[in-house]
């Protein structure tokens, strides 16, 4: 499959989006100003299966303004139907950007190039709940060996966000640098060449990145606009590099952020997925860890 967007339209496209971050209200956070800093909710996941309620409203008073939602499916979120989940985190003075909801080749009709009915629901919820992104969270196993027919998935998922109102993106892990497809691309090449920047936007997990031996900034340099939303968890400095809380670990962090008006940065989401104490107490440390930042 040849490349379906020139590098200079990536660099028309990037270049918007830089300008429209950088005319976002910034808001200070201790010695951080940043437009949107939220947590996605996988790092409580285990407090949100037992008592979402609670976890919610202790989250806010962590003080926690955005979440980053999962687990989403046949119109309801953490057992409760979506439009309940919202009211919820409206009453504790959270709101909800973005959502995870997973998009595979089963998501997908290619006689009639259309998404199935669920997803085209997903993302109409989504729309209803007042977010600004749906993004799919991983590649299933399979989809990886063909990432060619994953194409007209996402391109599809895309085309339907833009029309209902909605963004759709795509969050990376490790595995898309390694190289798949016909051409022996890199996974996270075809998706940034083959899907339209202007359906589908990026968000980088910083972490995963690393672990998979990149630069945040060299993708941030090559692809100027595309990275919207990121996840921060750190690294720790250990044999197996697990994921630990931001600030006690070894990524950059400050260096990073400093070119996140060259990356199109707007949410910046806190994620854990290891915990040295509890995941509320990781939450939190890791909110204490992320305002310590200075860029």
């Amino acid at each position: 499959m040849r490349n379906s967007f020139s590098r200079r339209d990536f660099l028309k496209t990037s270049s918007l989006a830089v300008a429209g971050a950088a005319v976002l209200p910034r808001l200070p956070l201790g010695n951080v100003e940043v437009p949107h800093l939220g947590i996605q909710l996988w790092s409580v996941r285990d407090d949100m299966g037992k008592d979402p309620a609670g976890t919610i409203k202790a989250l806010a008073k962590m003080g926690y303004k955005e979440v980053e939602g999962f687990g989403y499916g046949e119109g309801k979120m953490f057992g409760m139907p979506y439009k309940d989940f919202v009211m919820l985190l409206k009453d504790n003075g959270i709101s909800m950007p973005s959502s995870h909801v997973m998009f595979t080749s089963a998501s997908y009709d290619a006689s009639t190039k259309s998404l199935n009915d669920a997803s085209k629901k997903a993302i109409d919820d989504a729309v209803s709940g007042g977010q600004k992104y749906i993004v799919c969270p991983y590649m299933a196993d399979p989809d990886r060996l063909i990432i060619d027919k994953m194409i007209p998935v996402y391109q599809a998922a895309g085309e339907y966000a833009n029309k209902a109102g909605i963004r759709f993106g795509y969050h990376n892990h490790n595995f898309e640098f390694e190289k798949r497809g016909p051409d022996n691309r890199l996974l996270i090449e075809w998706l940034l060449h083959e899907v339209d920047p202007k359906l589908m936007a990026m968000e980088m997990d910083i972490y995963w990145v690393r672990k998979a031996m990149h630069n945040p900034l060299d993708w941030f340099r090559l692809y100027p606009g595309r990275w919207e939303l990121c996840h921060a968890k750190d690294m720790a400095n250990t044999e197996k590099q697990d994921s630990i809380e931001v600030g006690d670990g070894v990524i950059d962090f400050n260096e990073i952020f400093k070119q996140s008006k060259l990356a199109g940065l707007k949410y910046y989401i806190i994620e854990l997925e290891n915990y040295v104490t509890t995941p509320m107490q990781g939450a939190e440390r890791s909110l204490q860890g992320f305002k310590k930042l200075v860029f």
